[in-house]
């Protein structure tokens, strides 16, 4: 990050004496990684997919969506195959991403369109989208009560939130941690998400959630889970919830 202060860059809390900086940014080893086909595949594309199935039909017709935290715009295209929406608006803090989703946008068939800005601050107006991915994004920033709420605010009554994570366990694992960068003390885990979502007012069932423990996110890539070794560890490294923001304050979404 630039050492210019900015809307982006200034400190959110103080904490023993020390500001808390509201983003990290990736190692370059990250931002490069989050443009493979093994992130594109395995991780990207296998949630937009089990998001779709966890939606069940339930989407509006010709949705207006927001990628928050789109980085370099690889979802772009998922969001069009899976959802058909009338536009898609990606937005990311990282100015090198952005700058990659720019172009991609560029080429889509759907009206796309790439902001630079804090996806937790009031970039859009009120009730702007119908939808909201929000992948990947919550353990980057030590906004995620700020960022929720947000998201309640852009949210058309109705509409529908994705906020698929990893989880505390994966986060703090070794290999995480020596390859990736995450600000300090914002990672949850599944019930940490869950309590989260739920707090800022959207409204989802115990059918809407689902954990699980993919091979990347395993000890060696699943590999000592194959030779016996750690089998009685079975807490979630990753989780997705499908929530709705209510039609009324207070309440229930028809179905629900």
């Amino acid at each position: 990050m630039s050492s210019n202060k900015s809307p982006l860059s200034h400190p959110s809390t103080q904490v023993s004496g020390k500001p808390k900086a509201l983003w990290v940014r990736e190692t370059r080893f990250g931002r490069w990684f989050l443009g493979t086909h093994t992130w594109y595949r395995y991780v990207l594309a296998q949630a937009v997919q089990d998001f779709n199935r966890l939606l069940a039909g339930r989407l509006p017709a010709r949705p207006r969506v927001l990628d928050a935290g789109c980085g370099q715009g690889l979802a772009f295209g998922l969001l069009e195959t899976c959802f058909q929406p009338a536009a898609i608006t990606g937005i990311d803090i990282d100015r090198e991403q952005i700058n990659k989703a720019s172009t991609v946008a560029a080429g889509m068939a759907t009206p796309t369109t790439a902001t630079h800005g804090n996806a937790c601050a009031p970039v859009f107006p009120a009730e702007s989208f119908d939808l909201i991915l929000c992948h990947q994004l919550l353990h980057h920033t030590n906004q995620q009560v700020e960022a929720l709420q947000e998201f309640y605010r852009l949210l058309s009554p109705g509409g529908i939130l994705l906020v698929g994570e990893s989880c505390r366990t994966f986060i703090n694992s070794i290999p995480v941690r020596l390859l990736f960068r995450h600000p300090s003390m914002a990672q949850q885990d599944a019930q940490g998400y869950i309590d989260l979502v739920r707090s800022a007012g959207f409204a989802f069932s115990a059918a809407d959630v689902q954990t699980s423990r993919p091979w990347w996110s395993r000890r060696c890539l699943g590999i000592a889970q194959k030779l016996g070794l750690g089998l009685g560890n079975t807490e979630p490294t990753e989780i997705l919830i499908v929530a709705r923001k209510p039609f009324a304050v207070g309440g229930e979404n028809p179905g629900e």
